[in-house]
């Protein structure tokens, strides 16, 4: 177990036994990730994190073709690598999610028999997934993968978006300035941490070039709102 005093539920483990030996791996993953999130009208942060997941999935087959890495494993660990997130808000929430997600897919993973060449490497991917900086040792290029095939969906349009968004609203133009430079001090700094592939490195990289350019058109603009004797 990865996560101290976590319980299956009788809940968590009946979904887990409808789960036997499918003849399409994907697909099956697809329909448990959807049955553990759940989303229902008071959670519809749920339809959220699955159509995520589905994304990141996405990712992974563009990664593992152009990288020739094991595409079916790849995908299936991007898939799950969220499923535990509506059972973490027991435990801790967001801080705890990668964990209590490995503890389920390692269950999942064991009854449907999956392929054992694969099994741990995806559970410890799951694991490991938001890690940045502070990489073990012994991380591989199979687990770096999901974290990045997960990092280039989070600094994806849409969550360029939301982060443009929140450097903005009801913001004066000085606190405007200030954040946006915030964003693009994390953004250079995302920029030169290690990457699995050189895919996902020149893939994540131009979404940041992106979300810097944006964020210095918004600076620019800010800085017109003072006037240009103040400039």
């Amino acid at each position: 177990m990865f996560t101290d005093g976590f319980v299956f539920t009788d809940h968590i483990r009946e979904i887990i036994r409808r789960h036997t030996k499918p003849e399409d791996p994907v697909a099956d993953a697809k329909t448990f990730l959807y049955e553990m999130l759940d989303p229902t009208p008071d959670r519809g942060d749920m339809q959220y994190r699955y159509e995520h997941c589905i994304r990141v999935a996405e990712n992974a087959k563009v990664i593992a073709r152009a990288e020739d890495l094991p595409e079916e494993p790849l995908v299936i660990a991007c898939l799950l690598h969220d499923v535990g997130y509506r059972e973490s808000d027991a435990y801790g929430g967001f801080m705890i999610h990668h964990l209590v997600s490995a503890d389920i897919a390692q269950a999942y993973l064991e009854q449907i028999g999956y392929d054992e060449t694969y099994r741990q490497e995806m559970i410890l991917a799951i694991a490991r997934h938001p890690l940045t900086n502070l990489l073990p040792e012994d991380m591989t290029t199979f687990q770096m993968s999901v974290r990045d095939c997960d990092d280039i969906d989070r600094f994806d349009v849409i969550r360029i978006a939301m982060a443009l968004d929140s450097c903005v609203r009801e913001k004066t133009n000085v606190e405007i300035i200030e954040a946006c430079e915030d964003e693009i001090d994390t953004a250079n700094w995302r920029i030169s941490l290690k990457r699995g592939t050189k895919t996902a490195d020149e893939w994540f990289v131009r979404l940041m070039r992106k979300r810097i350019s944006l964020l210095e058109e918004i600076i620019a603009q800010a800085k017109k709102g003072f006037g240009e004797e103040v400039l």
